[in-house]
């Protein structure tokens, strides 16, 4: 194809060899501008990058946001700010700006995307004696146990499943540590 009489063709950034810019360049950013924008829905809350939806990977820094961040997420979507302010927010992201929407705001997403609101029963806690026969069975049986209330516990009670874990994580790193030095102890001494 032919650049016609007195122009040249225009390079990857749309500037002629001559150094002049080609005739439709202009048109051609601007139009890519708007492109842009109209297919961003959201904006990564990790690194600003434009994304097609609140919970797709990002493409700029591979982010999925898995848990907690997908309330996050939706935060950054076009469900929840308008134009002006994903690009208010795309900026502090950008100038190094850490997301910590207060508890109320977090939960306001959940609620936006369709999520049950955590009722009372998924914030009990274990009780103190539930505390201790879970560190005794880890203890005295395995930590398997542990683990498996963590499990069973995680999507109706995620306090009492958080508990869970921070008792069996020490009590494995503990048997763990024990295990060594029985096995290794006799070679090393």
């Amino acid at each position: 194809m032919s650049s016609g009489a007195g122009q040249s063709a225009p390079d990857e950034g749309g500037v002629g060899r001559s150094g002049t810019n080609a005739p439709g360049a202009a048109v051609a950013a601007v139009a890519s501008a708007a492109t842009r924008k109209a297919v961003r829905l959201a904006i990564c809350h990790r690194c600003a990058g434009p994304k097609k939806g609140p919970f797709v990977p990002c493409k700029s820094c591979g982010f999925v946001p898995t848990g907690e961040h997908r309330q996050v997420a939706w935060l950054f979507s076009r469900d929840h700010l308008d134009e002006d302010e994903l690009d208010e927010a795309a900026r502090r992201v950008r100038e190094g700006a850490l997301p910590e929407p207060p508890r109320e705001l977090l939960e306001h997403a959940r609620e936006s995307m369709g999520a049950k609101p955590l009722d009372q029963e998924a914030l009990r806690p274990l009780s103190s004696s539930q505390l201790a026969g879970l560190a005794l069975a880890d203890v005295l049986l395995t930590p398997l146990v542990g683990y498996a209330l963590w499990f069973g516990l995680r999507e109706e009670r995620p306090v009492a499943a958080r508990q869970a874990l921070r008792i069996t994580v020490p009590v494995t790193v503990g048997l763990g540590l024990v295990w060594l030095s029985v096995v290794l102890g006799p070679r090393l001494g």
